[in-house]
């Protein structure tokens, strides 16, 4: 049904105070705050998000191809980077990184989506004294 007025004043000042808490948690922990409240979320056994990992590894394999056929333990080249190839590197990469593959993904994500930004020497010295 329709939610009162008074209601909606309850829900915004929450809403509110639970912004405010995950800012400090991202700001203490030096974390972004989609990644903090993945990690909520994941810590209620819930998902906060529909994010393809498999896309994002997709353009982290593309990045480090060599270390990423490495995981195979075989002398695979880089032209060998089929996608059957890099499907096994995929879960041999969740193997080894079982709590954190998610993060080390949209970290990588984020980090390629700032470097992509065209950026002057000007732009760059502001955003440094930010």
């Amino acid at each position: 049904g329709h939610r009162s007025a008074e209601t909606n004043a309850t829900l915004d000042a929450g809403f509110a105070a639970v912004d405010q808490a995950l800012l400090e948690l991202s700001r203490t922990t030096g974390m972004p705050m989609h990644q903090v409240i993945n990690l909520f979320m994941k810590s209620r056994g819930r998902t906060a998000s529909s994010i393809n990992y498999w896309n994002l590894y997709s353009n982290y394999f593309k990045d480090n191809t060599k270390q990423e056929l490495g995981r195979l333990g075989q002398n695979l080249t880089v032209g060998e980077r089929t996608p059957s190839r890099r499907k096994e590197c995929y879960a041999k990469f969740k193997e080894q990184f079982p709590d954190t593959y998610q993060d080390i993904l949209d970290t990588h994500e984020e980090l390629a989506s700032l470097g992509a930004l065209p950026q002057t020497i000007g732009q760059r010295g502001q955003a440094f004294q930010r």
